[in-house]
This record gives C-alpha cells, structure tokens and sequence, in this order.
C-alpha cells in the first residue's frame, strides 16, 4: 500500500519536480548562484506542499464520509519555514526564485487535472 502510494505520487508530480530539483542543484553547485539556490529551495519545499496535499487526497478519497483534511496548516508551515531559512540568509537564496519554486507545486496540480480531464 506504502509502496504504491508512493508509486502513484512519483508518476503524478514527483517525475515532474525531478528535473527543476536536480538541474537547480547541479547549476548551484557549479555556479553557487543564488537564484538556482532559491529555485532548488522553493522547489524542495513544494514537493513537501504537494507530496502532504496528495497524502490528504488519497486519504479523503478512501474514507467514506469523513471529515476531509486538506493539510493548509501542514502547508503554510512548509512555506514559513522556507521563508525563514531565506530570512536567515538572505545573500544565499533568491526570494524571488523561492517564489517560483513553490509556486511549481500549483503549476503541476493544474497540469495533473488538465491530463486527467482530457483522457
């Protein structure tokens, strides 16, 4: 069961945030730029954001009438202590490439349902 959740998230979204993850990493430890550095950081923290939402979504689609959870608090936690890590250095990550990297995560969710529309 573990072992096909996780199955299912690599093919929906993990797939999908490896190739910004590795090309930012690789670029920051060639460059030691900190655009890369805020992009591998923001897209690190949104696999977490997306990884806890489809977590949430597998679990509401299994339970029968439930209260459904949906992980915002789990979520605005993730992105604050992003912000603090950049807050800590500030020379090291680019706020605006952090931007962008957590907004991936809602990129791909758009994307997922659009494939899965047009199926």
């Amino acid at each position: 069961m573990i072992v096909s959740f996780f199955r299912r998230f690599y093919t929906h979204f993990l797939r999908y945030f490896s190739f910004p993850l590795i090309g930012s990493l690789f670029f920051v430890i060639l460059t030691q730029s900190s655009i890369a550095a805020g992009l591998f950081l923001g897209t690190a923290a949104s696999t977490l954001m997306i990884f806890n939402w489809y977590y949430n979504l597998e679990n509401a689609q299994d339970e029968e009438g439930g209260k459904v959870r949906l992980g915002i608090m789990t979520r605005f936690i993730i992105v604050f202590v992003t912000l603090f890590v950049w807050l800590r250095f500030p020379e090291t990550f680019n706020i605006f490439a952090i931007a962008i990297g957590l907004l991936l995560g809602y990129v791909l969710i758009v994307f997922h349902a659009v494939r899965e529309l047009t199926k």
